[in-house]
């Protein structure tokens, strides 16, 4: 697949996932990594195809390929080839390849970017792995120079097609603000289960901007943003309705849209601008000119959305990033999940260390 066709495939899989659970009806704007200017990454997937000839190793291929992530989102695979059925050392990465069938791996992560601090490492991979022991270990970060320890976490992906397993890697707490941050994923060659061996080793390199927290407070209908620890302003919101509540728990930022169409109960607006989205399922920050009484007011009646008067939702699109953290302590909506948006926060570190799907102790 060209890196043309794999960005329209993730654009696509991406609309197709939101549209089918959106709770407002919304036409997601386009991915924020789709409209990154293009660059090269430092990303190499290499894929080590043994094969046992009568007495000795005949070959040993490494393929090669560079992507650019900035605009189809992830990716830092070759084309793998299966390894053969014996275990030959690599020698790229020094060690034996285990047997099995290969498994790509892709990043959302582009070299480069800059996220806020709560958002995760994503990898996507081509088969059901059934084990992440050897990847774990295999996984190494550093934040200016210096290491930083972190686990991955599992669950099954709709993300786009052929690659059904969804991994998220983390440290225990948010990433430090204004910090240089590298993840090696040295994966090549190892296990990933019975019968499976990772194809790739990849790499992302990216920095965090200011460590802005967001706090909704449903009960005061007030947003309140700090950057940095000082407080940026407290802003009138109006969330979900009795029928459509938002949900409760810590939610990231995960794209950001110039302009959407909506609809809901009493509503049908197009042109919906300054959209942060928050979940698969359709929360967003947002402009919402035609609900600006309820919002003074302090009345919630959106469809899950956290409705904001324009001019404060343009302060806020210009000041918050993809991996922002934006809190909801007190909504009576359901708790956020992990797989309903970058909900990796609302799990115990102690329940993410055992990797969630797959099992990394």
């Amino acid at each position: 697949m060209t890196d043309e066709e794999l960005e329209r495939t993730l654009a696509a899989a991406f609309d197709a996932q939101a549209r089918a659970a959106v709770g407002d009806s919304a036409r997601p704007p386009e991915p924020r990594f789709a409209r990154m200017p293009a660059r090269r990454a430092r990303r190499a997937g290499r894929v080590l195809a043994p094969l046992l000839a009568a007495a000795a190793v005949v070959a040993v291929v490494v393929g090669l390929a560079n992507f650019d992530p900035t605009t189809n989102g992830h990716d830092a695979a070759a084309r793998p080839t299966s390894p053969g059925p014996h275990s030959t050392p690599s020698s790229a990465t020094g060690r034996a390849v285990a047997p099995g069938k290969a498994v790509r791996i892709k990043l959302l992560n582009p070299d480069g970017a800059e996220y806020g601090v709560g958002m995760p490492v994503i990898a996507y991979f081509s088969r059901k792995i059934t084990s992440g022991r050897e990847l774990q270990r295999a996984t190494t970060a550093t934040v200016n120079g210096k290491p930083i320890p972190g686990a991955w976490y599992f669950e099954y992906s709709s993300y786009f097609k052929g690659y059904p397993i969804e991994g998220h890697w983390r440290p225990q707490t948010y990433w430090p603000a204004h910090a240089s941050v590298q993840v090696d994923i040295s994966a090549a060659g190892l296990s990933a289960g019975r019968g499976l061996a990772f194809a790739d080793s990849v790499t992302s390199d990216f920095t965090t901007g200011p460590r802005n927290i967001s706090m909704v407070d449903d009960m005061k209908h007030r947003m309140t943003v700090t950057t940095d620890g000082h407080i940026y302003g407290t802003f009138p919101v109006s969330l979900g309705g009795k029928a459509t509540p938002t949900m409760r728990g810590i939610k990231v930022i995960m794209e950001k849209g110039q302009s959407i169409c909506m609809s809901g109960p009493g509503y049908d607006e197009c042109g919906v601008r300054y959209t942060q989205r928050l979940t698969y399922a359709g929360e967003y920050l947002h402009s919402a000119p035609w609900n600006v009484s309820n919002i003074v007011h302090g009345v919630d009646s959106s469809n899950g959305c956290t409705n904001l008067l324009p001019a404060d939702a343009r302060r806020l699109y210009r000041l918050l990033r993809v991996g922002d953290v934006v809190e909801y302590p007190n909504t009576s909506g359901p708790a956020m999940q992990a797989g309903a948006g970058y909900g990796d926060w609302d799990v115990p570190w102690s329940t993410w260390r055992a990797g969630g799907l797959v099992p990394t102790r």
